[in-house]
């Protein structure tokens, strides 16, 4: 029974998950450790969270944007998506021709390589989890 149960929780067949290669699952990366990037007249601070990863395709950052802030980054490579996290406050997302008003814990999955827009709406500084995922390749 608990076999079965994990099949269903993983859609890729045990065999594969059971490959080690190189891949290093423990990695801690620490806030001193990383460097943000202040945008929108600082209004906006986008910072790394987990770097590229070859195995998993996959880059996180943390994104803020403080009262009235907006965030537009041009796209990204061809086939990479975005799983956007509101970790608090209200934002305003706008992607694939279509615009979402998502609250805390609210998320969202979008083609990044097309153009898209996160606004705050707050009247308090909006977080946001961006997960970057590479299907094509890397960076």
């Amino acid at each position: 029974m608990e076999a079965m149960a994990e099949e269903r929780t993983y859609p890729v067949p045990a065999e594969e998950r059971a490959q080690p290669g190189g891949f290093q699952s423990l990695v801690l990366i620490r806030i001193q450790d990383t460097r943000p990037k202040h945008l929108d007249g600082g209004r906006t601070v986008l910072r790394p969270s987990l770097p590229y990863d070859e195995t998993t395709r996959l880059a996180s950052c943390f994104l803020d944007l403080y009262i009235g802030a907006r965030y537009a980054p041009s796209p990204s490579v061809s086939g990479c998506i975005c799983r956007a996290t509101v970790l608090a406050g209200t934002i305003t997302l706008t992607a694939e021709g279509q615009t979402f008003q998502l609250l805390e814990r609210d998320a969202l999955r979008f083609a990044a390589d097309q153009p898209y827009c996160f606004e705050n709406m707050s009247s308090s500084t909006g977080r946001l989890l961006l997960e970057y995922q590479f299907l094509n390749g890397h960076l």
